[in-house]
């Protein structure tokens, strides 16, 4: 039987529209504010590696349209977005960005930053307007506060990447597809298709939430057999879906090695029946929504009442578990990739949530009293510990309880947001090269945001992450001999492999240097180190070339 989780506030705080919209205000203002804390730092806090992408051709489309900038700085900027890898999505982000730089006379991480978080905020606008068709007000509000201050979503929310972007699109075409069941018109229809393939456009695989929305509502209003015959289906599909899958399909073909690269990379069915892929899988969960709140839609989803709700639910949950098991490889190994279903969990959780609160509200004085005896004993312990020895001594177990409230691990950069040492040794780094552009680097993130800082270009070595993943898609893997051959080193770039004669190797990455013996004895072995710090170390390969 199900329970009915709609229940009425008797206070009059909540009865007329003007303190309901202060309270929704506010949520919007702080939400805001807090995505502001530390907003002009470089982006090392989350996603480096892709935001940094965005930030390498966000620079080259800047320096371009520059006669100040030096040629050298230029040809730099042009090789590091050409090497960066391919990204077929319009660069909508990238070009709003340099239009910032230039009103503003040069390069501000806060531009895109800022951009990003108005744009999660516009979809948490629009997630509220769904919560209310399928929820009462106090849902709602648990809905969107969920939404907006999700540690998560505060990380997310403010990177250099297109899935800001891509959410407050999706949660717009989920909007727009309600309404248009609400009240069904061809012109409500046209709008809903827009909507969603300016959503597809933004990152493809928006794709699956909302089409799993449509025919999910189409199926609870007329049936499977008529939702699947009726002409309005077809419309949305031809209307709203063609066009931006037309736009990412001639990208593809017109992309030398992106077909190969792409088939080598998302698709692998083979993981379906690996316990990891399931593990990994469950564990991004918990780092993005946290067991908690997982466990707390689920519950939303299978106690709902009312239909409409439920139907949309029951589609949005089926997009996101359709996605996971095309996306084997990203599913469980990017968390990013997981972001559309925050909001899904947020619309899921809603009824739950604001019972919770309502019964919270009424045992008041019990809760204070918990939650400071908790604070107190919290207090107490960590004022008697080594705190930076007790994280190391129990990474594991905090890791644990830190996905079951949903506090995701790079929370602690947002809190600091302190770089200035990345950014310093990359400088350094980039002298030393003397801005080459003929460099191969062991390091985080793939080189990206040291290459970017230093402003010296070259190819990443494969991690020992990457190499895994490269046994567990089956792919060849290369022997010592083609690694290393005579005057060149074996680099794979854009799907494919390259003989690559380097100039100097760049390494900031020890643990995984350490872990690569055979790399660590070559270079010793062959090349002489021109600069060794704590945090670098530089071998010259100028002789691999004469």
């Amino acid at each position: 039987m199900a329970i009915n989780f709609e229940f009425d506030i008797k206070t009059q705080f909540f009865k007329t529209p003007a303190i309901q919209l202060f309270i929704l205000l506010l949520l919007f203002i702080v939400a805001f504010a807090v995505r502001m804390h530390h907003i002009t730092q470089p982006p090392y806090d989350f996603a480096t590696e892709r935001q940094y992408q965005s930030a390498h051709i966000a620079r080259s489309f800047y320096f371009e349209s520059q006669d100040s900038i030096p040629e050298w700085r230029k040809n730099i900027a042009e090789l590091n977005m050409k090497r960066m890898g391919l990204l077929l999505e319009p660069r909508i982000l990238e070009n709003l960005t340099v239009i910032g730089y230039r009103i503003l006379g040069g390069e501000r991480f806060w531009i895109p930053r800022v951009l990003s978080s108005i744009f999660w905020l516009i979809g948490g606008g629009f997630l509220y307007l769904i919560a209310r068709r399928i929820a009462s007000l106090e849902a709602a509000l648990f809905s969107t506060a969920f939404y907006l201050f999700l540690p998560f979503s505060i990380l997310a929310s403010r990177s250099f990447q297109p899935d800001p972007l891509m959410l407050m699109l999706l949660i717009f075409s989920v909007f727009m597809v309600m309404r248009f069941y609400e009240q069904s018109s061809f012109p409500r229809l046209i709008l809903a298709a827009m909507i969603s393939t300016l959503a597809i456009l933004a990152k493809p695989y928006s794709i699956f939430f909302i089409f799993g929305a449509f025919t999910a509502i189409g199926i609870y209003r007329d049936g499977i057999r008529r939702t699947f015959i009726n002409k309005n289906i077809f419309l949305f599909v031809v209307l709203g879906f063609i066009p931006a899958l037309s736009y990412y399909v001639y990208g593809i073909l017109t992309s030398t090695g992106y077909l190969n690269e792409l088939a080598q990379s998302s698709f692998l069915p083979h993981l379906i029946l690996e316990p990891f892929y399931w593990k990994g899988w469950l564990l991004l969960i918990g780092q993005v929504v946290g067991y908690m709140a997982f466990v707390g839609a689920l519950i939303g989803l299978l106690t709902m009442t009312k239909s409409l709700a439920k139907a949309l639910l029951l589609g949005l949950w089926s997009g996101y578990f359709i996605f996971g098991l095309l996306f084997t490889m990203h599913i469980h190994t990017h968390d990013y990739y997981h972001l559309p279903f925050i909001p899904v969990v947020a619309l899921s959780i809603g009824a739950p949530g604001a019972l919770l609160v309502k019964y919270l509200l009424k045992q008041w004085k019990v809760t204070i009293a918990v939650c400071l005896i908790i604070t107190g004993v919290a207090a107490g312990i960590m004022a008697r510990l080594n705190l930076d020895e007790f994280v190391t001594e129990n990474k594991e177990k905090l890791k644990i309880a830190s996905n079951f409230i949903g506090v995701n691990p790079q929370f602690k950069n947002f809190i600091a947001g302190d770089f200035e040492r990345e950014v310093q040794m990359a400088k350094e780094i980039g002298e030393i090269v003397g801005h080459s552009t003929n460099t191969v680097f062991l390091t985080h993130n793939f080189g990206r945001a040291i290459a970017y800082n230093g402003e010296f270009s070259g190819l990443p070595w494969p991690t020992s992450f990457s190499l895994r993943e490269r046994r567990a898609r089956g792919l060849k893997q290369l022997t010592k001999e083609e690694l290393y051959g005579p005057g060149y080193l074996t680099i794979r770039t854009h799907g494919r492999y390259i003989k690559y004669t380097p100039d100097y190797f760049i390494i900031t990455d020890f643990k995984e240097l350490e872990e690569q013996s055979d790399l660590k004895e070559f270079l010793r072995i062959n090349f002489s180190i021109i600069a060794s710090k704590k945090d670098y170390l530089v071998y010259d390969l100028r002789k691999m070339s004469k």
